[in-house]
């Protein structure tokens, strides 16, 4: 079956006369388009890079054109897996530049490629030759000119322990600027500034994969100070690799294993390694003055004196500040996040609001910024709010199995981008849900990592959305049967907006593991959610139970596909229209499943239900439990046979937030 690339809705069981086709590199999907559409999008570029100059045709392919397949090695030929044609284009001028280290040859590459002008240049026609064959799967021969490069890769990682140190929003909010900033901004400048914005395979979710020709820069060094200048404590490892560029292309696997095993080795070095806590430059590596950081007024704590700073309590005070609540000592760290979140003026809203212009052409996206974790729990009257950690299922089998640079760019970029569309989409069904913008705000957002916090009202509804928009652009579109199994778990911890960020987001990373196995027992064929609500700051147990097996009854079900959780969400709706059963009722049913045996309970139940009407809430609850509904009881299959669960308590935990 073949997906028309204009209109996906449209699919034919067989190729079209007068249509091309490729297969999607990283879904598999196979996709046809008009060879005219074609040759007209193709034309446009032509005509609009042709009186550009090489920095803007660099941004212009990054930004305004679409996915179109590279097709000019394969000509004649159907259903096979195309590059990206910008993918193409810009690794063809990453490679002429590893040959000749010239920028020189960035224009006169973007012209020969899309045949604007042709070039006689031995480089520039090698570097065509290159594109061409890695398309194919070929190999190189030796007759073939090569170069010697260096692979730089690396990145930021332990990120929460950095951003959820403590419970300030300008904090937060700046904590996570610094980090999106360095890596979207000033990574990329960087590499502009010293080789071409070309060698940069891949930026983007903390990590960082460049191509440049060798050199004696300590180029891994530097990215590495960058960070901790601007950071003062987030961790970050980079590496140069040296190698040549048919190495690169004919050896990917192998060149990859190697860097990896350097970076592993790098974070083990970089275990004991001082930094120094009271040194950095918030403002290192900003190119335009609009970004420039203005310093807070602070003051230096006189010499012998010891205070712990009192937004992290974790590190030594060498500033105070002038706060609402007065003087507060300060660590440089904290400092930093405290003037990059008092300068970010919009964090990822400006991005969504032109995702959703680009989609609809007008109106509001459905989110808005707030000040502080007050106005998030002050919706709806409700108090509280949810912390939405969620992660991507089997990246690392699908990471293992790439074979060759294009698959990571694409790969990368389409993680990149599928975070950001489900996470605008999951703001959008909340702010139709409730009819308001919804405040919130993203506190890490890139490759397959999302971390945001919402109101608690509609928070679930938000997170199935978000999972569901997630694995759907993963999907293979003409086959389902063969997706790749890439899909996204997601743990939700609710809880008042006074408790601590970092005692949520350690309920969230219990949620989020749980949900994960769950997923991981059905091959990841279906993204998952896990939640709880928090009522105090104590330990949570997560198991709700206190033994096992057939003996008892299991208190909620913990773990839903998205599916299985819009469906209880609809239910629970039904439930609140219809006032069949009230909130008292369910209570009672709930209260009874934790102190009955499964016998006991099921003649309770079936009193109980003698005495209401309630049939259409059965049979929600018998699509939800696929079936395995025995008398107000889910039975299902756990670790040591067949277990029964009650779903009264899911339903009293998120009565209140639906």
């Amino acid at each position: 079956m073949y997906i028309d690339f204009a209109d996906e809705k449209v699919r034919y069981e067989k190729l079209p006369g007068g249509y091309i086709s490729w297969v999607d590199i990283v879904t598999g999907t196979n996709y046809c388009m008009k060879m005219d559409d074609y040759e007209k999008k193709f034309k446009k570029i032509v005509d609009d890079i042709s009186i550009m100059g090489s920095d803007e045709i660099y941004e212009y392919l990054k930004n305004d054109v679409d996915e179109i397949p590279y097709i000019r090695p394969y000509k004649d030929k159907k259903d096979v897996k195309a590059p990206s044609l910008k993918d193409a284009a810009t690794l063809a001028v990453c490679f002429a530049y590893a040959m000749d280290n010239s920028n020189d040859v960035r224009l006169e590459m973007y012209h020969h490629f899309f045949e604007i002008e042709k070039s006689q240049s031995e480089s520039i026609n090698t570097a065509l030759k290159m594109v061409d064959m890695l398309a194919l799967g070929g190999k190189f021969e030796d007759s073939i000119r090569n170069a010697d490069i260096k692979i730089i890769k690396g990145g930021v990682y332990k990120t929460k322990k950095y951003i959820v140190e403590n419970n300030d929003i300008k904090c937060l909010r700046g904590s996570s600027y610094l980090l999106d900033n360095i890596n979207r901004v000033r990574i990329p400048d960087y590499f502009k500034r010293r080789f071409i914005p070309e060698s940069i395979i891949y930026c983007g979710g903390g990590n960082v994969f460049a191509v440049v020709p060798d050199n004696d820069i300590d180029i891994d060094y530097d990215l590495e100070r960058l960070y901790e200048d601007v950071t003062i404590t987030a961790q970050s490892a980079f590496i140069s690799y040296k190698t040549t560029l048919k190495d690169l292309l004919n050896d990917y696997k192998e060149v990859i294993r190697d860097c990896e095993e350097m970076l592993e080795d790098r974070k083990k070095l970089k275990l004991y390694l001082n930094v120094d806590p009271n040194c950095g430059d918030i403002n290192k590596g900003i190119e335009d003055k609009d970004m420039v950081i203005n310093e807070i007024m602070h003051k230096p704590i006189e010499s012998g004196a010891k205070l712990i700073c009192k937004f992290c309590n974790l590190r030594d005070a060498h500033y105070t500040i002038q706060t609402s609540e007065g003087e507060k000592g300060v660590c440089l760290s904290c400092l930093h996040k405290i003037e990059a979140g008092t300068h970010a003026k919009s964090g990822f809203h400006e991005d969504f609001q032109r995702m959703h212009l680009k989609k609809f052409g007008q109106g509001q996206y459905g989110g808005k910024k707030v000040q502080g974790l007050d106005e998030i729990g002050a919706f709806k009257n409700n108090g509280y709010m949810a912390l939405i950690y969620g992660d991507g299922n089997n990246f690392g089998n699908i990471i293992k199995n790439i074979k060759n640079v294009y698959e990571m760019m694409y790969f990368s970029r389409k993680a990149e981008s599928s975070a950001f569309k489900a996470t605008l989409e999951a703001i959008r069904k909340g702010y139709e849900a409730e009819g308001e913008e919804i405040p919130f705000e993203v506190i890490e957002l890139g490759g397959d990592d999302i971390f945001i916090i919402t109101p608690a009202k509609s928070s679930l509804i938000m997170a199935s959305k978000l999972i569901e928009t997630f694995d759907k652009e993963f999907q293979n579109k003409s086959d389902i049967n063969k997706s790749t199994n890439v899909t996204m778990s997601i743990g939700v911890a609710i809880s008042k907006y006074s408790t601590p960020i970092r005692n949520m987001f350690e309920l969230a990373n219990k949620l989020l593991k749980k949900a994960k196995s769950y997923s991981k027992k059905m091959d990841n064929k279906i993204g998952t959610v896990s939640f709880a609500v928090l009522e105090s700051n104590m330990y949570l147990e997560l198991d709700r139970d206190k033994g096992s097996n057939y003996d008892f009854i299991h208190q909620g079900i913990l773990n839903y596909t998205w599916i299985d959780m819009t469906k209880l969400i609809n239910l629970v709706l039904k439930m609140k229209e219809s006032k069949k059963m009230m909130k008292n009722h369910i209570y009672k049913l709930r209260d009874a499943a934790s102190m009955m045996l499964p016998l006991e309970f099921k003649l309770f139940y079936m009193y109980d239900r003698s005495r209401s009407n309630i049939e259409d809430i059965e049979k929600g609850l018998v699509e939800i439990a696929n079936g395995c509904f025995e008398e107000g009881l889910f039975r299902l299959s756990g670790e040591n046979g067949m277990e029964y669960h009650s779903p009264w308590y899911d339903i009293t935990e998120i009565w209140d937030y639906v």
